[in-house]
């Protein structure tokens, strides 16, 4: 995230904007002792190799890994 500099004077609205900004990012952010969904969107492991692996589930349950 990248805010803007902070204005020489306080103005209400602009602090209501960053304000506003870190809340949507703050959204994006995993929390700790909370379900994870990745929705349709990858999740992207690494072997020790180096690696990339997306892992995949089918309607079934089965979980796959392809290279990424």
């Amino acid at each position: 995230m990248k805010l803007k500099h902070a204005a020489d004077r306080y103005s209400a609205s602009e602090q209501q904007e960053v304000l506003s900004q870190i809340e949507k990012a703050d959204q994006l952010n995993h929390k700790r002792n909370r379900d994870v969904e990745i929705g349709k969107a990858r999740l992207i492991v690494t072997s020790p190799n180096g690696t990339r692996y997306a892992l995949a589930v089918s309607n079934a349950g089965v979980l796959t890994a392809v290279t990424a």
